[in-house]
């Protein structure tokens, strides 16, 4: 019997952790939420201090997924994204807006190298407390 309870509880958290999953960010979650560029200077100055250190991250991921930036070949290998920091300086969560690498969208594995950096990262004081909306990576005018 207890083996039973034992079994219908674990099929329970295997349902459970098999439906969570990451959402785009919708219309709702965008209401009233600033660009990085409507945040304070300082705000904004400390965040571009972190996309730079990030850009060295960035220049790996293209590395390994073989993307070589040019108006002929690839014109854009960037993510939008809804990024919300916690109390102690960490990425609590990010919300997917839109991507493409290419021509075509992000897939979830591409998503996912690119944001790794940032759940790392220590994000300066300024940005403690703060949910934004920003771009990674690059689009060229061509």
């Amino acid at each position: 019997m207890l083996n039973r309870i034992s079994f219908f509880i674990v099929m329970l958290f295997l349902v459970k952790a098999g439906t969570a999953q990451e959402t785009t960010a919708g219309k709702s979650d965008l209401d009233g939420v600033p660009n990085d560029y409507e945040l304070s200077a300082k705000q904004f100055a400390d965040w571009k201090n972190v996309q730079n250190v990030w850009s060295g991250d960035f220049e790996k991921i293209k590395f390994e997924y073989k993307v070589n930036m040019g108006c002929k070949t690839c014109n854009a290998f960037y993510i939008d994204v809804l990024i919300k920091i916690n109390a102690s300086g960490k990425m609590e969560y990010y919300k997917f807006i839109g991507g493409k690498k290419c021509g075509r969208a992000l897939s979830k594995a591409e998503e996912q190298r690119m944001m790794k950096f940032f759940f790392k990262c220590d994000i300066p004081a300024s940005l403690w407390n703060t949910t934004f909306k920003t771009r990674l990576g690059t689009a060229l005018k061509c």
